[in-house]
């Protein structure tokens, strides 16, 4: 017979922790079985609560499903939004008042903030915030609503009122190109509202219980402007002229610019809206080596004579000297002091006649003006831009009125500009000696052929008188011619430009010139019997016949000349085409007054102020 081994019992202990991890086992069981149940049942957790929109409690949502939750929210919802008003302000001071009538309530935006919490929460913590271990506060807010379709219709209507009386368009900047510079006037941002993004912003002011919104409209920027961007608008490339494929003779280009660095500092100097200036910059365009393809064309051509006087037909001829064989290259301003320079004596030049303060008196480099009033009306008939030119005080006689310019040195110049994008040479000289006759010439190119023709009216004219005036110095018996006299003339002088066909291209206003008139003055010795004597005043000298002075809108032009002032050009001599003035006297042979003969009658030019006037000498 077998023996069995008795067995061990059990330890207590063992017993109880098994018992023990059952019941444990059994509890977390129930635990996350209730945070199942709990995440399933379709109810929010407690401890969420509906607020208002100053975030006081109004309702507590705790537990209910989402059907009762939605009653509740939709209630407290409904009773708020009729009472809100919302008021737009914008402008100056203007204001619209919206209500919370435009919107309808949404519950459901409420709602779904609770049961996102509910989802959010941590599964293991879910039974814990059911049973009240545990506390999680959820707000839903009751200012979740939005606008109703006609409601929203509404307030677009009204937004578009207000973005159209906002609304204010940029002004971009704007330039003024001139002879010297550019005139720049900055531009100025505009406003404009977004519609879309106030929409929204009245939506939600109105479901969050606010009284006011500010409109804010923004900013809708100018054009940029800056000195790079003056510099890029402005510039061009410099180009020589030449000839094309073709063989036909191109242009010059010029070049234009502003620095942009110089220019940027004085845009940013400037006061906003401030209009500033700033100075351009002028390239040549180069000059090509190849002269032959120039100064083929007869541009403009004068003659005008001489009076006798050694000394002032020195001068003239000295002048001229300084001009001839001068090339302008195209763009270039010509300057006529900067090219005889200063006509004085220490310059080599010769006293002669000129005018001081309307009267006539030795100077040094009287008729000098020969030359410059040459050059002008070459100018004119070539068509070039003139810079700056003033007529002479007194009809000079030896040219047209109007197309005449005087010089003081050194305030008043004559400039004109070559703007025929070829470069131009000038011939000027003097033969026949102190009786003989100058002669300027303007040598380019003209491919297209063009010629001008001035018009030239004489608007009034006033006759010179004779005065008599005592002086004991004067022989008895004899009289003596002190002023020589001028016949005044105001004259307004047009331009007409024709193509190679002779039709007429433009017409424009040249000039208008005023000449003073100057009386003769007699002397006579007063001790003289008869119509002489003590006591008694001569007889007027009737004055040499003038026309009445004429006052009328646009008389017929005054016939100057009457031949074509453009030649056809006969073929660019191939020998030297600058001619040798004769030899000139090296010693003056001795005064001639030059007021003996009288001067023909006179044409003047452009007025020029009295302020302007020299009141040194012309000549």
């Amino acid at each position: 017979m077998e023996q069995s081994t008795p067995k061990k019992p059990i330890p207590v202990a063992l017993i109880a922790g098994i018992a023990a991890a059952a019941l444990l086992a059994v509890a977390a069981g129930g635990w996350f079985g209730l945070c199942a149940w709990v995440q399933d049942n379709g109810q929010l957790l407690p401890g969420a609560v509906a607020v208002d929109d100053k975030g006081e409690t109004v309702a507590d949502l705790g537990k209910l499903t989402r059907e009762d939750a939605l009653a509740v929210v939709s209630h407290e919802m409904d009773q708020r939004l009729d009472t809100r008003r919302l008021t737009l302000l914008y402008g100056d001071g203007q204001r619209l008042e919206l209500t919370g009538e435009l919107l309808a309530c949404s519950p459901e935006a409420a709602v779904d903030v609770g049961f996102a919490a509910k989802q959010s929460a941590p599964f293991w913590k879910l039974a814990a915030l059911w049973l009240g271990l545990a506390q999680e506060p959820t707000d839903l807010s009751l200012s979740a609503a939005a606008f109703t379709p006609e409601g929203e219709e509404q307030v677009r209507r009204m937004i578009q009122i207000i973005a159209s009386e906002l609304y204010v368009p940029p002004v971009d900047f704007t330039y003024e190109l001139g002879e010297e510079s550019v005139s720049v006037t900055p531009g100025t941002d505009g406003q404009e509202l977004d519609a879309d993004a106030l929409l929204a912003q009245v939506e939600e002011a109105l479901a969050q219980g606010k009284s006011e919104l500010q409109v804010e409209p923004q900013v809708l920027p100018g054009a940029e402007l800056s000195g790079q961007v003056l510099h890029e608008l402005v510039h061009v490339e410099p180009k020589a002229p030449g000839v094309d494929e073709a063989g036909n003779l191109t242009p010059a280009v010029i070049g234009l610019s502003v620095n942009a660095e110089e220019a940027q500092a004085i845009l940013d100097a400037a006061a906003p809206g401030e209009t500033v200036t700033i100075p351009l910059e002028y390239t040549p365009p180069g000059t090509n080596p190849d002269e032959s393809m120039f100064y083929k064309d007869l541009l403009a051509s004068v003659t005008t004579n001489m009076d006798g006087v050694a000394n002032r037909s020195f001068n003239v001829n000295r002048a001229a000297e300084s001009c001839n064989g001068k090339v302008i290259q195209p763009g270039e301003v010509f300057s006529y002091i900067d090219t005889i320079g200063d006509p004085s004596a220490r310059n080599g030049y010769k006293t002669s006649t000129g005018y001081q303060n309307g009267e006539t008196v030795a100077m040094d480099g009287g008729g000098v003006c020969q030359v410059s009033s040459s050059l002008y009306y070459c100018a004119v008939y070539s068509n070039l831009e003139i810079v700056k030119r003033a007529c002479h005080a007194f009809s000079t006689g030896y040219i047209a009125n109007g197309l005449d310019a005087t010089i003081f040195y050194p305030s008043l110049d004559f400039k004109f500009r070559n703007n025929t994008g070829f470069p131009i040479k000038i011939v000027a000289y003097c033969e026949g000696g102190a009786w003989g006759k100058l002669t300027v010439q303007f040598y380019g190119s003209n491919p297209e052929g063009i010629y001008v023709e001035t018009q030239r009216y004489t608007l009034s004219s006033t006759p010179w008188t004779t005065v008599y005036e005592p002086d004991e110095t004067i022989e008895r018996g004899t009289t003596k011619v002190d002023v020589t006299p001028y016949t005044g003339y105001e004259v307004d002088v047009y331009r007409c430009v024709y193509d190679a066909d002779g039709n007429l291209l433009s017409r424009t206003y040249e000039n208008h010139s005023r000449y003073a008139k100057r009386d003769k003055k007699i002397l006579y010795n007063p001790a003289d019997e008869g119509p002489w004597g003590p006591g008694t005043q001569p007889s007027p000298e009737p004055s040499a016949p003038e026309p009445p002075p004429t006052i009328a809108p646009l008389p017929t032009p005054d016939p100057w000349p009457s031949a074509d002032l453009w030649p056809t050009p006969d073929p660019w001599p191939s020998t030297d085409p600058w001619p040798t003035p004769d030899p000139w006297p090296s010693t003056d042979p001795g005064p001639i007054d030059p007021w003996a003969t009288p001067s023909p009658a006179p044409d003047p030019i452009e007025t020029m102020p009295d302020w302007l006037r020299p009141s040194g000498t012309e000549g």
